[in-house]
């Protein structure tokens, strides 16, 4: 089963702006006015996001489960850091990713597309379907990454991180629609408030 692909940075109010579908995972738990959100904390709220990540259900229909999730979502969090440190990730880790990719294959089949033939890959994973994609992007990710480009928000405030994919690698911000805008503004009213004559 397949769907069309959703973009943004934010998906019916999710966020979606890790770099990486890993990352946007460990991102499920936003902090929103100083409370700790976790928008796959029930089967509905769970489906919503693997919609929205475009993560369709497998024909296998393996459960996913609730907590074996959460225990994925606290590893790979600790493994962000980890990664970003240059430090290696755990064995526990490992054998855990290990598990949720091993029936998972790239197929590939020559597909005819009248003058010219084309070489098709197509991921096939076995699984719960959101651990083991997100299990397997995650494996995908470690072939080539730089350290210095994961990050964690510039705002003390935000609990998200991401995955620098510009340029000059010089990303501060979850996203400047957010955070980066709230620092503009702070900064725009401190140069005015250090203006103001005593």
């Amino acid at each position: 089963m397949r769907q069309e692909p959703f973009s943004g940075e934010f998906r019916e109010g999710m966020p979606f702006l890790g770099g990486s579908l890993w990352i946007d995972f460990v991102n499920t738990t936003p902090v929103i006015k100083g409370v700790t959100l976790d928008l796959i904390g029930d089967a509905s709220a769970l489906a919503a996001w693997a919609k929205q990540a475009n993560i369709a259900p497998h024909q296998s229909g393996a459960p996913e489960d609730p907590a074996a999730l959460h225990e994925l979502r606290t590893e790979l969090a600790d493994a962000f850091d980890l990664l970003a440190a240059s430090k290696p990730l755990s064995a526990d880790l490992i054998a855990t990713i290990n598990h949720l990719i091993e029936h998972s294959a790239i197929r590939r089949r020559l597909a005819d597309a009248g003058a010219t033939t084309t070489l098709d890959e197509h991921v096939e994973l076995a699984g719960p379907p959101v651990a083991s994609a997100v299990a397997w992007d995650f494996a995908q990710f470690l072939g080539d990454y730089d350290h210095q480009r994961l990050r964690h928000c510039d705002n003390p405030a935000c609990t998200m991180q991401f995955y620098d994919v510009g340029k000059n690698n010089r990303r501060r911000w979850c996203t400047m629609s957010l955070c980066g805008n709230r620092d503009k503004v702070a900064q725009y009213r401190g140069r005015k408030a250090a203006r103001r004559p005593d």
